[in-house]
Parts: C-alpha cells; structure tokens; sequence
C-alpha cells in the first residue's frame, strides 16, 4: 500500500508487528513522530532534525506495551515542526487532510494521530500535547482525545518540548477503546465514582454556540447530571489572553533551555510562523520564568480548592469553534490561536486530566466539549463521557 507521506513518515517504520495477544489484539495504532524506535530516526517534523540526529537506540516504552498487549503498529505519522503549533501544518510535508473537514486544518501538533485514526487507517494512536496538542486536533476532527495527569504515562525515549508540560495523550473514533488503552498503561487501580455534577465557568459560555450548549444541557439533564455555574476565573481574574501568555512564556523558556544550541544552527529551516516564536521565546528572561512558574503554582493551588470545594468535574469548550479554514492565515489565525491557547492552557498550566467528547453534526463543524478533573482522575473522566454517548456525539 502507498501511503500518504503528509500522513505517514518515509523513514519508518511502516509496520511492527505485535509481540503478544492480549486486550488489544487485532487492534491496529500509529505513533507520532515524537516516539523512538529503536534502530530507526525520529524526526520531530523536520527534517533538518532528522538529519542531525543518530538512530534511536532505545524504543519508547509506550510502544513496546502495546505491542505487549497485542496491537500492531502500522506507521510512524507527521507532527508539526518540533511539536510547535497547533494548526497541523507542516511547510516539508504538507497538511494531512482533515477526514472531518476536508477544507478546514486537521489541528496540531499531533495531526497524523489524529487524521489516520479519523480516516480509518488505525483504530487509536499516540501523540503529545504540551499547549493541546492531543486535545485540539481531537477535537477538529470529530474524535475522542485524552490527555492523561501529566507525569502519568512515560515519556522517556521521547522528544521533549516543555518538561513542565509535555504529556502523551491518546486517540481513538471509540470511548471505550480509548478506556482500555488507557488501562493497559497504568499501574496503579483508580478510583470512580459516578459524577454527579459538572461545574461550567460562566466564563466560558460565549464561546458555546446555542446548540453545542443545549446539547450539553441535555446530556445533563438525561443523566441526571447536576450542571453548576460560577465565576472562578473572573473572580481570580484568569482570562483567556492572560493564562496564554502566562502558558507560552514558561513553554518558550524551556524550549530555549532545551533546544537553544540546535535552533540557533537550524532554526532557519523552519516555518516562518513557528521562527517567530523561537526568536520571541529567547527573549525571556529568567527572572520573567520564575516570575511565571509562581503565577502558575498560585493558579493550580487555586484551581484545586475550587475542584475540592464543589466536587465537580468542570466541562468546558476544548476549543472555541469548528476547526479554522485552510484559507485562514496571518492575524485572523494569530488571534485564535491566542483564544484556542487560552483554553488549553488550564489543564497544561495545572498538569490536570482531560478528555475531548465530540459532538457531531453542528452547524460549526467538528468540536465538542471537554471533561477535566483532579490529577489521577482519568478512568472517572472517561466513565463520565461514556454516559454522553449518544446525546454528545
């Protein structure tokens, strides 16, 4: 079979084939081009990055359990440049096409993910989100994501953006696909207990169009979900514009700590949009960090109490709208990447779990609403969304 290389990457592996039968037996997964493979390179969007670096010695631990538990790994697939955006285009490799929305972004960094499981090539997959990246491009194209507590799942033989953020993060067209993947990674029994309310921020209700928010009120009502309402964040005064910027500054400073010497020799090959950031990202300082890194223990803290005050799981917009057009550049895309960021950074600035829902069938186009809760608390997350089925999607 010919594979799509805006999709797939050409230096491998195309297949691995399962080591064991186990939960996910007949199961086929890709990996992003995050994740290393022994004996092959990864390539982290770029190929100058590819180029100027060795063979992977060691193979994620990720892949190798699910190899374990009988699934069968059938490609290495493109993210975003060094993981760096959230669009899902890639100026070496292209932009896979969205199966969702053919004329709308797939949704980044971790686009081929995302757009294989959409498109039917394989049944879950693995990516990263450190500002989204799992969470935005599920919702884009119209699947269920999870970006787990971070520190959860192992990321050791995998391309680090921002330490503070980075998670691996799941995808799958099936919840309870999505569940047992999960289960197979984790060690350690969760405790869930049926929800009884979520607590939706009346911060976030402009960015629910009218139907995505009578269907949430729906499901609520139907599974006997008590739906509160508050003002943590304006009360805190959080917004949108002010948890982005506090997110890309602690994120841009450790890129730069991280991958300093190697941007300074190859950051001219990359995306003009993507260079903008890096040269904006060594302008901070590290007084501006820690100036930072307080502002963000201060928001977890916070965040916490008011998840232990309600005892609610909070639901909210993963993203503002339907995925943006293809045709969409320059300011109009800055500015709602700025919007988009300002949601995603609640969970990546406090390390909390998250779970995508789609609902489909809006007037939008692809998205849906998200679940998040305290750390750990993943299998109750996903035991909440399973009771949407059939009102979300």
């Amino acid at each position: 079979m010919i594979k799509d290389r805006q999709v797939y990457c050409e230096q491998g592996p195309d297949s691995i084939l399962p080591k064991n039968n186990g939960p996910l037996s007949g199961y086929r997964f890709v990996f992003k081009d995050l994740f290393d493979v022994a004996g092959y390179q990864t390539g982290a969007g770029n190929p100058k990055w590819l180029t100027s670096h060795e063979h992977a010695q060691e193979t994620s631990p990720l892949i190798i359990e699910f190899l374990k538990q009988g699934a069968e790994c059938v490609g290495r697939v493109q993210t975003d440049e060094l993981a760096y955006s959230l669009n899902g285009q890639n100026i070496h490799y292209g932009t896979p096409v969205n199966p969702a929305a053919p004329d709308c972004i797939p949704g980044g960094s971790s686009s081929g993910s995302a757009v294989a499981v959409a498109h039917g090539d394989a049944d879950f997959s693995i990516g990263t989100d450190t500002g989204g990246s799992v969470r935005v491009p599920a919702s884009y194209c119209g699947l269920y994501g999870l970006r787990p507590t971070l520190g959860k799942l192992d990321l050791s033989h995998c391309f680090e953006l921002a330490g503070s953020f980075d998670t691996a993060g799941i995808f799958s067209r099936d919840l309870d696909l999505l569940k047992t993947v999960y289960s197979t990674l984790i060690t350690e029994p969760e405790t869930v207990n049926q929800p009884q309310s979520f607590y939706l921020d009346n911060y976030f209700l402009s960015s629910f169009s009218p139907a995505r928010l009578l269907r949430l009120e729906s499901w609520c009502r139907n599974a006997n979900i008590q739906l509160l309402h508050g003002d943590f964040l304006t009360e805190g005064k959080w917004d949108n514009s002010g948890l982005s910027a506090l997110f890309r500054k602690i994120q841009g400073f450790e890129i730069i700590q991280k991958h300093g010497a190697w941007l300074d020799e190859f950051g001219e090959s990359l995306d003009p949009s993507i260079l903008m950031r890096v040269k904006w990202s060594k302008t901070i300082t590290e007084k501006d960090y820690q100036a930072a890194l307080r502002l963000k223990a201060e928001f977890t803290e916070q965040l916490s109490a008011h998840f232990h005050k309600t005892n609610a799981l909070w639901v909210m917009p993963t993203t503002p709208s339907g995925p943006p057009k293809l045709s969409l550049t320059g300011n109009e895309l800055a500015e709602y990447r700025s919007n988009l960021m300002g949601l995603t950074s609640i969970a990546g600035l406090s390390g909390f779990p998250q779970l995508h829902l789609p609902m489909r069938g809006l007037i939008e186009g692809p998205c849906g609403i998200s679940l998040i809760g305290l750390p750990d608390q993943e299998l109750q997350l996903l035991a909440a969304g399973s009771i949407s089925q059939g009102e979300c999607a």
